[in-house]
């Protein structure tokens, strides 16, 4: 293990001397890193000061709302997003504006009207959804939740559009930093008004301030991506041209969102099923946990916003080899990059765990259990991005349908009894299922493995048919 990870950092460094695209794939990769590093360093700070100050119950609040949201955003974006990103990405390399207006437009006459309605939906289902939760008391913040999908749709969509004209540094920004960095300002500002008393708080109860302070970074954050989707798109300056029938948008976009949709699944079950079972302090703490693990594919983000594309161009050129040398190149970076991020939490868990607040002592085997799902992801590669931009979007969807049934049955099987222990485990299955059986599917179509280490494969000039 130890003389292949030296060949391989070898190789890698060798090929960095020498090869030009190669030292644009770090260079892209590591301005994206530095970007993604931002938002993960503001998303760590959020939830510090919320435990610290506003404690593990004011996290629960925001963890369950953020739940309810993600699981609403994909519904309502149904697939579009990724739809946009390979359209916009095609017709900016033609310099096609005009084209890249009429698509935009087309795609958000379906998703705002949409989005409104599954907000309408949210707003209605409020007190049941709190009651199902036996938190009643929550229903005033659901029904406010509720009119936050809009703007986190759009935030989402048009950050994805952004990637799509290459604009990889504003796409990480709002992505992962621009929410949690108005978020960490308002949060400052709310901390300061209280301890000075020029914030009353005796009207809204001072551990639904977290949740309030994350609606508004969203709108904030909205609005930003809104006017530099203008700027770099050109939109004001393009006329509409005859474009893609909203019909084919959707016969794309669909798999799509079905696949996306699961994995909010996996993602978000763990905190609502112990929001259910358990107070939402406890949901607070394994959501912190799952930030936590999921540090280390701070990587996989940064690599990804280069590489997806990558993928997209080589298989539209019938290209396997190109497309077998990216996904190699791209699990490599991804391995070396996030290894010692592994070491560090790996070796020091309780020092971690501590950083958030007494609340989380004695989690240490549930984080070191999550860290070992992720380090599955790492090891894996890219396997889903591989599928989704190559059109095999119906074996991915089964392929997460599969994995998030998985994940939601062990969810219900081990929760209950283990709590945060049980939602580590199932966690560790879903993504298990998930990384496997893609891989699988990539070798089965293509002939080559996704994940570090593998070598070899089919060396064509063809994609296999």
């Amino acid at each position: 293990m130890i003389g292949s990870l030296r060949n391989n950092l070898n190789e890698a460094i060798e090929r960095f001397r020498s090869d030009l695209r190669y030292r644009e794939l770090i260079r892209s990769s590591f301005f994206a890193l530095v970007v993604r590093i931002a938002g993960v360093a503001t998303g760590y700070l959020v939830t510090v000061l919320t435990t610290r100050y506003f404690h593990a119950d004011a996290l629960g609040v925001v963890s369950i709302c953020m739940a309810l949201l993600s699981f609403a955003c994909v519904i309502s974006k149904l697939g579009l997003d990724v739809a946009l990103l390979r359209d916009v990405s095609a017709y900016a390399a033609s310099d096609d504006y005009s084209f890249i207006k009429s698509i935009y437009l087309r795609a958000m006459s379906i998703i705002v009207p949409f989005s409104l309605l599954v907000s309408v939906i949210l707003f209605l289902s409020a007190d049941w959804m709190a009651a199902y939760m036996d938190k009643p008391y929550l229903a005033k913040v659901f029904r406010i939740n509720a009119w936050i999908n809009l703007p986190i749709v759009l935030l989402i969509f048009h950050s994805e559009c952004i990637r799509g004209l290459k604009k990889i540094s504003a796409y990480s920004f709002y992505q992962s930093a621009a929410a949690s960095s108005v978020a960490v300002l308002l949060l400052v500002v709310a901390i300061v008004g209280i301890h000075y008393d020029l914030i009353p708080t005796d009207i809204i109860p001072v551990k639904f301030w977290p949740a309030g302070i994350q609606f508004t970074a969203i709108v904030v954050a909205a609005l930003l991506s809104i006017m530099s989707w203008f700027y770099y798109s050109r939109f004001l300056r393009e006329k509409t041209s005859t474009g893609r029938k909203t019909t084919g948008l959707l016969k794309t976009s669909l798999p799509i969102f079905t696949s996306t949709l699961m994995q909010l699944v996996m993602s978000w079950a763990g905190v609502l099923i112990l929001g259910k079972f358990y107070p939402e302090a406890t949901a607070g703490i394994f959501n912190a946990m799952v930030r936590v693990s999921v540090v280390t594919n701070v990587a996989i983000l940064a690599v990804n916003s280069l590489s997806t594309p990558r993928f997209a161009v080589a298989f539209a050129d019938r290209n396997i080899e190109a497309l077998r040398l990216h996904v190699r190149e791209s699990t490599r970076l991804i391995f070396l990059t996030s290894l010692p991020i592994f070491a560090v939490l790996c070796l020091l868990p309780g020092f971690v765990l501590s950083i958030f607040g007494k609340e989380f002592a004695g989690n240490e085997s549930s984080l070191e259990i999550l860290l070992a799902g992720q380090f599955i992801v790492v090891i894996c590669g890219l396997p889903s991005q591989v599928l989704t931009m190559t059109n095999q979007q119906l074996s991915l969807m089964n392929i997460a349908i599969f994995s998030a049934l998985v994940n939601v049955v062990a969810s219900f099987l081990l929760i209950p009894k283990f709590g945060i222990a049980g939602a580590s485990v199932a966690t560790g299955f879903g993504i298990l299922s998930w990384n496997l059986l893609s891989v699988l599917q990539v070798k089965k179509k293509f002939g080559f493995y996704t994940w570090f280490g593998a070598g070899g494969g089919k060396k064509n000039d063809q994609l296999i048919s």
